[in-house]
């Protein structure tokens, strides 16, 4: 079974990303989160799940372990293949979607592409009970006004293409960076470009 892939991205379009591994390219359905971060010729890190069929061996990769638990929780509910599962981690965070669930927010869980209300509804039903091990999301801590510098930053990662949170996360980690625009803007495109642990 694979778990984990790294290499480069050698494609992406609707069917996932291929992954370049040694000289191996491997097909990997992925979230949209994880489809819009990937970058062609650039490295990716991917937690997998293998699901093994008579017909096929599929790859789902995620960013983080905690979304390749709650794919394989959702996985679970009759009626919930994976394309559904994907797309429902898709909606955000893990603890974000738990949240949801556990709410019963059917209205957000159907934002998901091809998930109605019944299926949504279903899945609450199902799992509402079933998530504590997907903590709560932790409120925000207040942050300052960005600088000069970081608004900089921010613009110029999103004009490369990086998703805006992300690139708020990096900048953020960045810091205060005595080595001006240049130095700050390499460490964080090593930081965005560093697979998720």
């Amino acid at each position: 079974m694979i778990a984990w892939l790294r290499g480069t991205c050698l494609a992406i379009d609707d069917a996932g990303v291929v992954v370049d591994v040694h000289g191996v390219g491997y097909l990997v359905a992925v979230a949209e989160p994880e489809r819009a971060s990937a970058r062609v010729g650039a490295e990716i890190g991917l937690h997998v799940h293998t699901a093994v069929s008579e017909a096929a061996i599929a790859l789902y990769g995620f960013g983080s372990p905690a979304a390749r638990e709650l794919f394989c929780v959702l996985l679970g509910v009759q009626g919930v293949g994976p394309k559904a599962a994907l797309a429902l981690v898709g909606l955000g965070e893990p603890a974000t979607v738990a949240d949801a669930i556990r709410g019963g927010r059917v209205g957000e869980l159907t934002r998901a592409k091809g998930i109605g209300r019944k299926t949504a509804e279903t899945v609450v039903f199902k799992l509402r009970d079933k998530l504590d091990g997907f903590a709560p999301p932790a409120a925000p801590p207040p942050t300052a006004a960005p600088t000069p510098l970081d608004r900089d930053l921010i613009s110029a990662l999103c004009n490369l293409g990086f998703r805006a949170q992300a690139v708020e996360r990096a900048v953020a980690q960045v810091g205060a960076n005595p080595g001006g625009f240049d130095a700050a803007l390499r460490a964080a495109l090593a930081l965005l470009r560093r697979p998720a642990a």
